[in-house]
């Protein structure tokens, strides 16, 4: 009898040095479904996706695609087998036009053997025509937005004539407009036959697009159910092995927060922002909400010395401070967690305890001469402290998961003993245990004193670990709230339409 999945991965292992990546998983595909594939960081998701692209080998087990046994092979033949991935950091040229990157390496020819332009452009522009994308084939892909460019990585896959797509974290780096127009492409795909494999931190957005989802844990196979059969609590409690409640720290009551104000903005102005008042309590997380482009960020940057302040005041512990630069601001004992911490948070090449200690250097000198010793101790002392996943401090940073990259970034910011800490998208892209261990530094960090400015597009994220929330929209301050008061309802309106509803 003819099966009805795509895909079938039979008893699926990998083995790398000292790790077992997957044992024994088994990952079935139906026909033109948009299957979810979650898990923790370090779950198998990734490997098993490797294997299925022809990326990695299997060490044991059997791929059945489209009914016909999968020899071990390289991505190339994988692809014109109709299989195609779409890894989070997008492998398209900037400098090329979107048709000469859609058939990149797959380019149609003429009778005499030279590129057809002319049906390079005229099959991509009817490939987004169809799938209702307006982008312009002609134009570079320099100048198309982060959704644009990630609409041609599925154009790309559809001009190999891909019968399933991988999307691997689509939606990380998008706009809620652009994940609503990713969810649209998705439908259109998936009604032409197409099959998708979707995988996301973001819990939410599985019950948006899936139709089932399977979990990993460990390198195992958990459970695979449609999305009608689970919700967001069973789901964490699958990838996890622990019940919600052991792991939901959300306070009950209001925290108390210190009258001693330490930082103050008054009317303070940059070159996005204006006039923005906000007092920063001892021991407070303060939280920053609204669009992308709002000017959250920018308020973190121009009390991080990065941008200029054109108009205002700024006070630090009641006394009024002129931020030149960043040395200035780690002076004055603040801290920067930005938002892309890969390249503007760590250099990802050095090991660990260089990116914890770089910043408190001068700590550990002793007569002008660094004591590496006792850097390596005190980096040990904070990776058990923040449980830093790596197997030594003298681990690469960019061999870590995004958690335990995050972590490193607070690590170095307490090695400093900064007192008022800015973050900004501080969850972004890592998994639901990660988020819970970040959440509890946070916390752990303001009843040691500290303060923490929190920027998040996750508004449920702000409204569990917030002590106050102040609300922005293009540029301009629109409401503030305390937690006594949240309503989810008249911040989300603020946030959109620019005033209070």
């Amino acid at each position: 009898m003819q099966s009805d999945n795509i895909l079938e991965m039979k008893k699926i292992s990998k083995i790398f040095p000292g790790v077992k990546a997957l044992d024994g998983v088994d990952f079935n595909v139906k026909k033109g479904e948009v299957h979810c594939l979650i898990g923790a960081n370090g779950a198998g998701k990734s490997t098993l996706m490797k294997i299925l692209s022809g990326a990695y080998t299997e060490d044991e087990g059997e791929i059945l695609f489209d009914g016909k046994v999968l020899k071990p092979h390289g991505t190339q033949e994988r692809r014109k087998e109709g299989i195609s991935v779409i890894y989070q950091e997008l492998s398209l040229f900037n400098d090329l036009t979107v048709g000469e990157n859609v058939y990149v390496n797959n380019f149609p020819k003429t009778a005499a053997g030279a590129v057809d332009w002319k049906k390079v452009y005229d099959n991509t522009q009817k490939l987004a025509d169809n799938l209702n994308i307006k982008i312009n084939a002609r134009a570079k892909v320099s100048s198309l937005n982060i959704g644009q460019r990630q609409l041609t990585e599925i154009m790309k896959a559809l001009a190999c004539d891909a019968k399933l797509i991988v999307m691997d974290e689509p939606s990380s780096t998008l706009s809620q407009s652009e994940f609503e127009i990713l969810v649209k492409v998705i439908k259109d795909l998936k009604e032409k036959g197409i099959t998708i494999i979707y995988i996301s931190h973001h819990l939410e957005e599985l019950f948006i697009v899936g139709n089932r989802i399977t979990v990993l844990k460990d390198g195992k196979f958990v459970v695979c159910k449609r999305t009608d059969e689970l919700n967001e609590n069973s789901l964490v409690e699958y990838m996890t092995g622990i019940t919600i409640s052991q792991i939901e720290t959300e306070e009950t009551e209001v925290h108390k927060v210190s009258e001693e104000v330490v930082l103050e903005l008054k009317d303070m102005s940059n070159y996005k922002v204006s006039n923005i008042n906000l007092a920063l309590h001892k021991g407070e997380v303060l939280g920053l909400y609204g669009l992308v482009g709002a000017g959250r960020t920018e308020i973190l940057q121009s009390i991080f010395g990065l941008a200029p302040i054109t108009g205002g005041e700024m006070y630090l512990q009641g006394e009024k401070v002129n931020i030149k630069d960043t040395q200035d601001a780690i002076g004055h004992k603040i801290g920067l967690a930005p938002e892309s911490r890969k390249t503007q948070g760590l250099v990802l090449m050095l090991p660990v305890w260089e990116n914890m200690s770089m910043v408190a250097l001068s700590k550990f000198k002793k007569n002008g001469i660094i004591q590496y010793k006792d850097i390596n101790e005190e980096c040990k002392n904070y990776k058990e402290m923040l449980n830093v996943k790596t197997p030594s401090v003298n681990t690469i940073t960019q061999n870590l998961s995004g958690g335990n990259q995050q972590k490193v970034i607070l690590a170095k910011w307490m090695m400093q003993d900064c007192d008022i800490l800015l973050l900004d998208e501080p969850t972004q892209g890592i998994d639901v245990m990660a988020k819970e261990e970040i959440y509890k530094l946070i916390r752990e960090m303001t009843n040691m004193g500290k303060s923490v400015i929190v920027v998040s597009s996750e508004l449920q994220e702000l409204l569990r670990i917030s002590d106050n929330i102040h609300v922005m929209y293009d540029g301009k301050q629109i409401m503030s709230s305390n937690k006594a008061s949240f309503n989810s309802d008249q911040i989300l309106h603020a946030s959109v339409v620019g005033r209070i509803a």
